[in-house]
């Protein structure tokens, strides 16, 4: 993997888009490329791109002091960009980024208005995803990998505890200490989410154990009114039925005597007709015909009047049935004396009980005890009609009396006339008999059948009578049914089926014991099955997922033991061959001498801590475990010196520290690529030229990007990026590629040659 390409826009002095194409050298080594121009040009702000692109966080490290810092601010000639863009291309064809593509483009974007965002590949990402990702492919934004202006000898100036941060990069167990990092945060929420779900438990617990009792009396309950359902379905089930039966049959004979009411006029007016037409034949004179015309009209009037006397008969039976149904109620001593009879009758029956000894002695009761039950719903009955006070038979209707009076009075009226009007015809028709024989003969015909259809007119009014008292009963049936079974009275009207066995008076017994059996158990609130199963889940669930949590407590600690000890031995073999490494290439540029990097643990002390470091140590000790590493010291002599601290060194000397150890970093774990802002500025000539011949050497394991003004560094270049600032205060970049120069240049000296 390595460094491919870097695209700039509107980040800092580069407001234009700007590329710089990283080309390995001709030789086949990651090459070096070097970034020249004046001071002021805005060369250094290529390495603030690469590091502001891998995730820095830190503004002053970038040279600003607030985000917008990095957006070009504009100048004089140019207005200001609303954003600034970054995207570094890594050539990822060995894999050493974990993901499945060839090319990774990672890249950060920021807005005037504070808004950003990281993208992998166009994707939105999250700072933490590149971070991990970075660190798994060895370099980020704040190791070794971009090493800024100035800052060279960071390390040596930096606390124990910060140089081991350094060192662990160094060490390739970045990656690891991220991990344990997330896993410890993740094992801290899981112990208190644990915690937290403890607490739940043991206050649920408590109402458990409550809901659990009160849904226990709820299914006994539940059980005793199912009973009573299935009891009180047979019950106003055979009710039903048997009005329904007696009903359909009071319907079948009333429509069979509306069917022969109807035949029967039928034939009445056909005899009506034919004695019409009669008349009309063998009507002789005036006197006859007006005699036959009152005669007839007389017998209208009288049909007339027998309807009405029919209908008000109707009407006053209807009324005295209706009143039936509504019996006298008793006299209240007459309901004490009752009740205590009653109260009386059922000691006597219940020490029976009480004295059986056998079944058959037992049963023996029961007819006492049924006779004892139908005497009380009697009452019960008696006690439920609206009466007054009074042994006397019901009243009938004044006004329908004195109708039916009057009526009765004009049948008088009219039979008589009718008597006197048939004499007259008689009188007439004795002397014409022979020829009136037919007429008479049909006129008493006719007479016959108005009676008999007067008597199937009184039935078929018996009959609608009673058709309304039982209608009457199934409407007080409906109305109770609908009382005590709501909605499930409609289901028994249309679905019981009677099986023959039934006993309505036993059936109304078991319903009122079962009633003052629930009376018993009291009321309980249907809602607490709901809340006894709702609590029971969240019980359950809260059981499994403290189960959950102490597994993944357990899983944790695994985890963080096996990073643990991931960590301590490659950081131990890394820091061996880094030790053995600084001291080589410290002897390089110093031509001698002696350095060497050095562990602290947690159990040591330093002979120069003062007392508030000792503290803070002491208190490192309690904490952790004393054998663990916590700094790193280092300690480096020259030639021909004697020196306790690196803090007596010279600013050169320094700098040559830092060099060899960063050289040392690169040799054992290198970096995919290193930008080095300036750091060779304090070498002389000699040992500059010592440094390019090392980031030569290092260059066949590292990709450089350099920043330098130093001639012995450009010269180990590949390619030459030189950058200078125009008149609209922008920077523009120029390049050459020095290998392809070079291969120009030997191809003329041969030309010249030959």
């Amino acid at each position: 993997m390595y460094l491919q390409k870097l695209d700039m826009v509107g980040f800092k002095s580069f407001a234009e888009k700007t590329d710089l194409d990283f080309l390995p050298a001709s030789d086949g080594t990651r090459g070096i490329t070097a970034v020249v121009g004046p001071n002021g040009s805005g060369k250094s702000n290529v390495a603030d791109a690469l590091r502001w692109v891998l995730g820095e966080q830190s503004i002053k490290l970038l040279r600003g002091k607030k985000a917008e810092d990095v957006i070009f601010s504009g100048s004089e000639k140019r207005a200001r960009s609303g954003f600034a863009e970054v995207i570094l291309y890594l050539n990822n064809e060995d894999g050493k980024i974990p993901l499945d593509m060839s090319e990774v483009a990672i890249s950060r974007r920021i807005y005037r208005d504070g808004d950003s965002e990281y993208l992998i590949n166009k994707n939105k990402v999250r700072l933490a995803d590149i971070q991990l990702l970075l660190a798994q492919a060895n370099f980020g934004a704040r190791s070794y990998s971009v090493i800024g202006q100035g800052a060279i000898d960071a390390v040596l100036v930096a606390s124990p505890q910060e140089r081991k941060e350094f060192f662990d990069e160094a060490a390739g167990v970045r990656q690891f200490q991220l991990k344990r990092h997330q896993s410890t945060i993740k094992l801290d929420a899981t112990k208190e989410n644990l915690q937290q779900a403890e607490m739940l438990l043991a206050e649920i617990e408590p109402r458990m154990r409550s809901l659990a009792r009160q849904v226990k009396r709820l299914e006994e309950r539940g059980a005793l009114e199912e009973e009573l359902h299935a009891i009180r379905h047979q019950y106003y089930g055979k009710l039903w039925t048997d009005l329904k039966t007696q009903t359909d049959a009071r319907t079948n004979t009333l429509e069979k005597l509306e069917k022969e009411w109807r035949e029967k006029e039928s034939t009445l007016d056909s005899a009506k007709a034919e004695l019409a037409k009669l008349e009309k034949e063998e009507t002789g004179s005036d006197a006859f015909s007006k005699l036959q015309a009152e005669y007839a009209q007389l017998l209208e009037e009288k049909n007339r009047l027998r309807g009405q006397e029919l209908q008000i008969k109707s009407k006053i039976e209807i009324a005295e049935q209706v009143t039936k149904r509504v019996a006298t109620a008793l006299p209240l001593s007459k309901i004490i004396e009752e009740i205590g009879a009653i109260g009386s009758r059922q000691d006597v029956i219940i020490t029976k009980l009480r004295a059986a000894k056998t079944l058959e002695e037992a049963k023996s009761v029961a007819s006492e005890l049924e006779k004892l039950h139908k005497d009380t719903v009697s009452l019960q009955d008696r006690l439920e009609r609206p009466a007054p006070e009074s042994s006397a038979a019901p009243e009938k209707d004044p006004a329908l009396m004195r109708e039916l009076a009057t009526l009765a009075t004009n049948l008088s009226e009219v039979d008589t006339k009718i008597r006197a009007a048939l004499t007259a015809l008689q009188g007439y028709n004795q002397g014409e008999q022979k020829k009136k024989e037919k007429f008479f003969s049909l006129q008493h015909t006719l007479q016959e059948k108005i009676t008999a259809a007067h008597a199937l007119e009184r039935r078929l009014s018996d009959e609608r009578v009673e058709f309304a008292r039982l209608d009457t009963r199934r409407e007080s049936l409906e109305v109770e049914m609908l009382a005590e079974l709501g909605e499930k009275a409609a289901h028994i009207k249309e679905s019981y089926v009677a099986t023959g066995t039934e006993r309505v008076d036993e059936l109304s017994t078991q319903i009122q014991k079962m009633k003052y059996q629930l009376q018993l158990i009291g009321g309980i609130d249907p809602e607490v099955t709901r809340e006894f199963t709702e609590t029971s889940e969240r019980y359950e669930y809260l059981i499994t997922q403290t189960s959950d949590l102490r597994k993944a407590i357990d899983d944790l600690d695994r985890v963080i033991a096996e990073l643990d000890v991931t960590i301590k031995a490659r950081s131990e073999a890394a820091f061996r061959q880094l030790n053995r490494d600084f001291d080589r290439y410290f002897k390089t540029l110093f031509g001698g001498g002696k350095a060497e990097l050095m562990q602290i643990r947690a159990g040591d002390k330093d002979e120069g801590e003062d007392d508030d470091a000792s503290a803070e140590m002491e208190e490192k000790k309690s904490e952790i475990d004393r054998d663990r590493i916590i700094g790193i010291d280092i300690s480096a002599t020259p030639p021909g010196k004697k020196i306790k601290s690196i803090t007596m060194l010279s600013g050169g000397e320094r700098a040559l520290v830092s060099i060899a150890l960063i050289c040392a970093i690169m040799q054992n774990n290198p970096s995919p690529f290193v930008v080095l802002d300036e750091v060779d500025a304090a070498l002389d000539e000699s040992n500059a030229d010592k440094f390019a011949s090392i980031i030569e050497e290092l260059a066949g394991k590292t990709q450089f990007i350099v920043i330098t003004h130093n001639r012995y560094t450009m010269r180990k270049a590949n390619v030459l990026y030189g950058v200078t600032m125009r008149d609209d205060g922008t920077s523009m970049l120029l390049s050459i590629n020095l290998d392809e120069a070079g291969n120009l240049k030997n191809a003329e000296k041969k030309k010249m040659t030959v």
